[in-house]
């Protein structure tokens, strides 16, 4: 019951806007994958935050994963609180009278996600030369944003034994595993006592897995570079399944653990949308971007 309460909350939160222009017909659309787990409560936090830094546009949520809207909306009863997606909800800001749209994203690397969001809001902007429409792409799209990005995974490591940053990755092939494994080698840099691989594509979590194998310590730390720390998280890294990160690292002999934090709702897996620094480069590549 507590977890239905929370995503009916999570939803109504994120309804779209009201059937008129607010603040001068500018808004701003915050987009996100989505999850229908208790890890919604990342996007519940941040945007209060992004409408602090925004307080001239309306800020509006939509979500790109049609899976997770489908089963979110199924619950859902009234048609104007459907959660939408960024194509529908361009065409919404305009019926509604927006005429300056600045489209940010909670995306992390610039694969196959933001190629779809990209594709959908260029094909809006042609369409509709009478409106501004601006695209800011993902945070690592920008070099300089790749140390600090780095950085902030620090606090969570353990001092004895391995930790292993664990990415979401892309399809083989995408021209973004380039930057994953620039991401991957950087970590390393950084931290030796730590290694990354990713969920799908590549660096894969086998050459990271068989490094924490050898490494020296009972513990192994399992760290998430991703914004939500939902079912990737939970059942593919911390759960008792017999293919998860968790139980792969128990039968090499070693304890695994992740690292939480308090939120609104509760304890959550630590992960970028719930950390401080994070959000800070963040919101600030947000504002050199949107005017």
């Amino acid at each position: 019951m507590r977890r239905r309460l929370l995503l009916f909350a999570i939803v109504l939160l994120l309804l779209p806007v009201p059937g008129w222009a607010k603040d001068d017909g500018k808004a701003l659309m915050l987009t996100v994958f989505g999850t229908s787990s208790e890890a919604a409560v990342t996007f519940d936090e941040l945007l209060p935050l992004v409408e602090k830094q925004f307080p001239g546009r309306t800020v509006v949520v939509p979500y790109t994963s049609g899976v997770i809207r489908d089963k979110l909306n199924a619950a859902i009863s009234a048609p104007e609180k459907t959660i939408l997606s960024p194509a529908q909800m361009l065409e919404k800001l305009k019926a509604d009278g927006y005429t300056d749209i600045a489209v940010v994203s909670t995306i992390l690397f610039p694969g196959v996600e933001h190629d779809k969001l990209r594709a959908s809001v260029e094909a809006f902007a042609a369409a509709n030369k009478s409106i501004a429409v601006s695209y800011t792409p993902p945070l690592l799209s920008e070099p300089s944003n790749h140390q600090p990005v780095v950085d902030t995974l620090g606090k969570y490591m353990i001092a004895n034994g391995g930790n292993v940053i664990v990415a979401h990755g892309t399809h083989n092939g995408h021209p973004v595993e380039e930057l994953y494994l620039k991401i991957a080698e950087r970590v390393a840099r950084t931290y030796p006592n730590a290694r990354a691989g990713s969920l799908e594509g590549a660096p894969g979590m086998a050459d990271a897995m068989n490094w924490l194998k050898e490494r020296n310590g009972a513990e192994a730390r399992f760290i998430v570079l991703m914004f939500v720390a939902g079912d990737h998280a939970e059942n593919d890294v911390a759960s008792d399944e017999d293919d998860s990160l968790f139980s792969t690292a128990g039968k090499m002999g070693k304890t695994p653990s992740v690292a939480y934090v308090d939120t609104k709702s509760g304890k959550r897996i630590a992960s970028l949308g719930l950390d401080p620094e994070y959000r800070k480069l963040l919101l600030e590549y947000y504002a050199k971007n949107v005017q």
